[in-house]
């Protein structure tokens, strides 16, 4: 997953050094394959979705956070101007999709796309998306867990009931106290974090 998918990676590092300082975690970025370097055990953690879990025997899942969708638009679109954007807002205007969007995005952007009331095009890639979003080519319908927060864009949340899972997974057989203790401390900074948005 993207940087940002881990928001709080960065103080869970800071707090588990403070406990086990002579465990260096090492953070890889993977954005093809990070499933296939985990069953290889190439990685001891896995930031996934829950969803992509299901299939991988011998694992240990803590959840982290629920993480819901969000509109991506131009600052200065009417759109970002709303605190809920709703299925009709979106009436008219032209959306991008794919990208390889996990399962419960897509299917609201099938719901979206089968009203015929929208217009829409592919787009590969997330960052491609934002790009597109840019020069106004089109709106996007995002996990939040993808935002940056940055402010570049304005992230909207859509009334939808769809949401993903986010979880750390680790490896059954390892039994070090440090994997424990680190995904423990992530969970704690996501419970903490509840007026962050995801």
């Amino acid at each position: 997953m993207v940087r940002q998918a881990v928001t709080f990676l960065p103080e869970a590092m800071r707090i588990f050094s403070k406990t086990a300082p002579e465990v260096q975690i090492t953070p890889v970025f993977q954005y093809e394959g990070g499933v296939e370097a985990f069953l290889r055990n190439e990685v001891d953690l896995l930031f996934a979705l829950r969803e992509q879990t299901k299939q991988i025997p011998g694992i240990t899942v803590y959840d982290l956070f629920e993480s819901r969708v969000y509109l991506i638009a131009d600052r200065n679109d009417p759109l970002a101007k709303k605190d809920l954007v709703r299925e009709e807002d979106l009436y008219g205007r032209t959306l991008m999709v794919g990208g390889g969007s996990p399962a419960a995005l897509r299917a609201v952007q099938h719901r979206l796309i089968g009203t015929g009331k929208l217009r829409y095009f592919n787009s590969p890639d997330h960052d491609s998306t934002l790009v597109n979003v840019a020069v106004g080519r089109g709106i996007c319908l995002a996990p939040g867990f993808l935002n940056d927060h940055s402010g570049q864009f304005a992230w909207i949340p859509f009334d939808c009931p769809q949401t993903f899972s986010c979880v750390l997974c680790a490896h059954q057989a390892d039994k070090r106290p440090s994997v424990a203790v680190f995904a423990g401390i992530l969970q704690k900074l996501y419970r903490e974090a509840v007026a962050f948005p995801l």
